[in-house]
Parts: C-alpha cells; structure tokens; sequence
C-alpha cells in the first residue's frame, strides 16, 4: 500500500471520529491522534517499501525521535509515522477550524 493510501486510511479514520464530535470533545480526540497514528504505521516490510518508493525520505532521513540503536526498519517506520501523525494534526486543526466557524455562525 503507498504512502498516500497509509496516510488516507488514518486520516479517514479520523473524520470517522470527528463525524459526531463536538469542541467539547477536542481534548480526547487530540490524545487519540497519536493512537491513530501509531495504530496504522506499517509494520512489513513489503509495505515499508511500498511507502519509500513513493518517497525515498523516509529511507535516508533520520528522525529527531530515532534512537542510537534503532535499526534502519524502525527509522522507517518512525519517518512513517510521523508523515501520519502530521496529517492527522493536520486534518484535526481543519475540523477545529470549522467546528468554531459553526459556533460562531449560530
């Protein structure tokens, strides 16, 4: 699975939890983020390929979060990860926008 269906996937998961959400609820599903991400990082390597022929980054670029002893599979997978986390911060500070867009318009 490529990069972009990785990242589509976790970010669909979010909106289905953003769905009935309300801002009230923000500060739960901020902290179910990084479960999410966590949750759909790859774990085979078929699909860590998958992910780095779509962008060779994530083979040669080390994380500020990467261990001395982290093998070159976990630097991919945190690289990963992170690309995940980042969008689902990314999508769930749109949805914060827009829910205080509609409190604003009522």
């Amino acid at each position: 699975m490529s990069l972009k269906l990785w990242l589509d996937y976790a970010v669909d998961e979010l909106n289905d939890l953003l769905r009935n959400a309300t801002l009230e609820d923000a500060e739960n599903l901020e902290d179910q983020i990084w479960e999410l991400a966590d949750n759909d990082t790859p774990i085979y390597h078929s699909d860590m390929l998958d992910c780095i022929s779509d962008d060779i980054t994530l083979f040669i670029t080390r994380s500020e979060n990467a261990g001395p002893e982290d093998t070159p599979d976990k630097l991919i997978q945190i690289n990963i990860f992170e690309r995940i986390e980042s969008a689902l911060r990314e999508r769930f500070e749109e949805w914060k926008e827009e829910q205080e867009e509609i409190e604003h318009s009522l």
